[in-house]
């Protein structure tokens, strides 16, 4: 009896990697968009996704950097623990914070 294995396309990946973009995943989401790219024989909007992907990735990391540097905090992930997940913040840090991160997009944009 021959088994009825159905080779994992392009589709596939672009369809999973669609998925973790809703979900915010954008390293996972990447490195799925890259499957498909190497595996697509035509031509696919997939690159674009990509690059999308590597952006939201460059920007999490600064805000990450923003959170640490300015706010002290550790990490911007959900730890599943109120005295973790709500640090207290002085107004001022949260101006400075929010300061910084306009800056940045500014600059970007340059």
């Amino acid at each position: 009896m021959e088994d009825d294995v159905r080779q994992v396309t392009h589709h596939d990946y672009a369809e999973e990697a669609e998925s973790a973009q809703r979900a915010r995943a954008w390293p996972q989401a990447a490195k799925l968009w890259q499957m498909a790219i190497n595996m697509a024989d035509e031509r696919h909007d997939y690159a674009c996704h990509l690059k999308e992907c590597q952006r939201r990735i460059a920007i999490d990391g600064q805000l990450e950097s923003i959170a640490r540097r300015i706010l002290r905090i550790k990490t911007l992930e959900s730890r599943r623990a109120d005295h973790l997940d709500f640090p207290e913040v002085a107004v001022w840090a949260l101006q400075d914070a929010l300061r910084a991160a306009y800056d940045a997009g500014y600059n970007a944009e340059k």
